[in-house]
C-alpha cells in the first residue's frame, strides 16, 4: 500500500512539475505574441493577455505547492528554537493544525467560486471562469498534500526531520 502511494505521490509530483513548466512555457509564448502582434503588427491580441493571466495564476498556485516540497517557504523560527522541547512540540502541533485548517477552508471555500465561475465567461476567449478559478481549488489541494508531506515527519520525528533537512540543505548547496 505505500509503495502505491509513493508511486502516486511521485506521479502528482510529475504532473506539477510538468504542468508548472508548460504553463510558464506558455506564459512566455503569449506575452511574446502579444509584444510581436502590438508592436510589430499594430494589432492587440486579447487572447494572449488573458491567457497568460490565467497561466500565471495557476502557475504561482502550483509553484507553492512545489516551493513547500522543497521547504522554500519563509518561516520565522528563531524564538522557538531556542524553547524548550515541549513547547517546540506544542508549537509545531499548533502550526500543522492551524495549517491544514486553513488550507482546507480555502480549498473547500473556492469550490462556491468554481462553481459561480461556470455562469460567468471571460471576456476575450468567452470561456467559463470556472477554468481559470479552479487554480484555486486544485493549486491549494496540492499544497495541502505537500505541506501535510513535509510537517508530518517533523511532528512525528522532530530530530530525524531536524538531519534530513540539514542533508537536504547540504545537497542543494553542492
Amino acid at each position: 500500500m505505500i509503495r502505491l502511494l509513493r508511486i502516486v505521490l511521485l506521479a502528482v509530483r510529475r504532473l506539477a512539475d510538468g504542468l508548472a513548466l508548460c504553463l510558464f512555457a506558455y506564459m512566455a509564448f503569449a506575452i511574446l505574441i502579444q509584444i510581436l502582434g502590438r508592436y510589430v503588427f499594430n494589432y492587440s491580441i486579447a487572447w494572449t493577455e488573458e491567457t497568460a493571466t490565467f497561466a500565471q495564476v495557476w502557475l504561482a498556485l502550483i509553484g507553492a505547492g512545489i516551493a513547500m516540497r522543497h521547504s522554500q517557504h519563509v518561516g520565522v523560527d528563531f524564538l522557538i528554537l531556542k524553547a524548550p522541547a515541549v513547547v517546540q512540540r506544542i508549537v509545531g502541533v499548533a502550526a500543522f493544525a492551524l495549517g491544514l485548517w486553513f488550507l482546507g477552508v480555502v480549498v473547500v471555500g473556492s469550490l462556491s467560486l468554481v462553481a459561480i465561475g461556470m455562469m460567468v465567461k471571460s471576456s476575450a476567449l468567452r470561456i467559463p471562469l470556472a477554468i481559470p478559478y479552479s487554480a484555486l481549488p486544485v493549486g491549494f489541494g496540492y499544497f495541502l498534500l505537500e505541506f501535510a508531506i513535509v510537517s508530518l515527519p517533523r511532528l512525528v520525528r522532530p530530530a530525524a526531520a531536524d538531519e534530513r533537512a540539514i542533508e537536504h540543505q547540504e545537497d542543494q548547496a553542492i
